[in-house]
């Protein structure tokens, strides 16, 4: 008599195929708007701060200990989502990174949610970017409504997954944490 073998599996190997992750991140704290723009840089040159840049290398190392592995990795054009971006890349091991104009947060979410219907739907997508956008997109994408249901701190992240296509109203809330939060996770 044959008997059947039990297979230990991660419980994600179950759900592979046909569902999408994302993963939204404010982009982390920057030079101060006035200060900077007074000394003649513009609102899309804005750097992070020193801070800012160890906050976020810290948070990022401690995201892995929920993430394994980001398939895409998308920012607005505007320098401070950029660093943001290449430290999140620099931790999960030099991730390609994309720029797209509908991540900056002068373009509606409705936007965004076009461009990631389009993206492939086995993985991980990870979008930096800004407020308020990021809370409209929250919203639409969880209550088809572009209305803000989270609020997001400079740093802050939130994991969203899908069964199939992103579309408007189809998501489901996995986490969402703060920087302080995010920081205080075990680390792997």
């Amino acid at each position: 008599m044959q008997r059947n073998r039990v297979r230990v599996i991660d419980w994600t190997e179950l759900r592979r195929g046909n569902v999408m992750k994302l993963l939204l991140v404010r982009h982390g704290i920057a030079e101060e708007a006035e200060i900077f723009m007074t000394g003649g840089g513009s609102d899309g040159q804005r750097p992070l701060t020193e801070i800012g840049r160890k906050k976020m290398r810290k948070g990022a190392n401690r995201l892995r200990s929920q993430i394994r592995q980001i398939d895409l990795l998308a920012c607005s054009p505007l320098l401070r989502a950029r660093e943001t971006a290449e430290i999140i890349a620099g931790v999960f091991g030099d991730v390609l990174i994309v720029e797209r104009t509908e991540l900056d947060f002068g373009y509606p979410p409705e936007a965004v949610v076009a461009w990631l219907a389009q993206c492939p739907v086995d993985g991980l997508i990870t979008v930096v970017g800004h407020e308020p956008q990021l809370s409209l997109l929250t919203g639409l994408l969880l209550a088809d409504v572009a209305q803000p249901l989270l609020i997001f701190r400079k740093g802050g992240m939130a994991l969203i997954e899908f069964s199939g296509r992103v579309a408007a109203g189809a998501g489901t809330l996995l986490w969402a944490l703060t920087p302080g939060q995010l920081r205080s996770l075990k680390q792997e």
